[in-house]
């Protein structure tokens, strides 16, 4: 789930049990097949040239390392399954709490909204262009400070020519540059009070008003 030109940044795992399942069914059809293989050249070789047993003793280890860890990954996909589970009540303890967020993606709410840049030089020119997620179109040009750092800044919700918008999502965009014209790198943090939990996807998402975020984009709560 996503709103359009918005970015997030999110580390997810899923885990299924299925994978090591049918890696543990072709191992112990393969380790029948080589047993009877096994079998067969025991019964049919010579008996002045006998089969190196130490080959056979490696290939039964080889095959049992294997078999342990198909089923390490089975445990830790169950494992995995059962934190899974849980996130739904996790992501419902999240309601009406304010939450920081890396993205640029901006919830404006009851007609403000807050955010923090970090720039790693500081620039000669640097602004922040608030652009309405819906229409592309810039909507209002924030002045940021030209100094490294991090760098609070709230938008009021309205617009170049001073006109209140509506709340919803809106999308920051840093532009700054240094002397000689070369962009510099920014990260945008940015707050919203999580209003809903959407259950429908395979994991829960944090509704900042329309904007969705997984719990792993969460940095911190206030």
């Amino acid at each position: 789930m996503s709103v359009s030109g918005i970015s997030n940044t999110s580390n997810t795992q899923t885990g299924s049990g299925t994978g090591s399942i049918n890696s543990l069914a072709d191992l112990s059809q393969n380790y029948e097949t080589f047993l009877r293989l096994l079998t067969a050249q025991l019964k049919n070789q010579d008996p002045l040239q006998p089969q190196d047993s130490a080959e056979f003793t490696n290939q039964l280890v080889q095959f049992s390392q294997v078999e342990q860890q198909i089923s390490s990954n089975k445990k830790l996909d169950d494992l995995i399954a059962s934190v899974n589970n849980g996130q739904p009540n996790q992501a419902l303890g999240y309601l009406g709490k304010t939450v920081e967020i890396q993205s640029n993606g901006i919830p404006l709410q009851d007609g403000s909204a807050e955010m923090t840049v970090s720039l790693d030089m500081a620039p000669t020119e640097a602004v922040v262009e608030i652009t309405d997620a819906k229409t592309n179109k810039v909507i209002r040009t924030l002045a940021l400070p030209k100094s490294a750092g991090t760098h609070e800044l709230k938008w009021d919700g309205t617009d170049d020519a001073g006109k209140k918008v509506e709340d919803g999502t809106y999308v920051a965009n840093v532009k700054a540059t240094d002397a000689n014209g070369e962009k510099l790198n920014s990260v945008v943090l940015a707050f919203g009070k999580v209003t809903g939990v959407d259950l429908t996807a395979s994991e829960p998402y944090l509704m900042i008003g329309n904007l969705p975020i997984t719990m792993g984009n969460v940095l911190s709560i206030k």
